[in-house]
């Protein structure tokens, strides 16, 4: 993996920790207002309705569980260990599934979101196309076990 990969792959990192602790301001963004603009709009929708609904029912947990998560993989990405392709993995579902519930509500989240998604299937290839052994190291540095 190169230096510049390896730079976007933890500003990546850096900008879901940021995401994540900017569910916890609602000056930022209103986690509890999002869900219920998209319980309205996806009210009559068949099976994703009932459970934004439900997602709206319970925005506090939906704030830390979601919060968690990014802020997890963005560690994951910054560090650049061996869960990095479970933690790209992650966030592309993660992608999909706001997509899903917010899309009707928010439409502009195509545009943030296709480019968080686009960054994380680019990553992933680069990182399956590594050899395994190195996958999480840049050229040129040393790890411990070097002498």
């Amino acid at each position: 993996m190169t230096k510049r990969i390896l730079i976007l792959q933890r500003v990546v990192g850096v900008l879901y920790i940021i995401a994540g602790v900017g569910k916890f301001f609602p000056e930022i963004e209103s986690v509890e207002q999002r869900l219920d603009d998209a319980a309205d709009a996806n009210h009559d929708i068949a099976v994703i309705g009932d459970f934004t609904d439900w997602l709206a029912g319970y925005p506090t947990g939906v704030t830390v569980f979601v919060a968690a998560a990014m802020v997890v993989s963005g560690l994951v990405l910054i560090r650049n260990r061996e869960l990095v392709l479970a933690a790209l993995y992650g966030q592309l579902l993660m992608l999909v599934l706001f997509v899903i519930i917010l899309v009707s509500s928010v439409p502009q989240i195509l545009v943030l979101d296709a480019a968080f998604f686009a960054a994380a299937v680019y990553l992933i290839v680069v990182h399956r196309r590594a050899p395994a052994a190195s996958s999480h190291l840049v050229p040129g540095t040393r790890t411990d076990t070097d002498t």
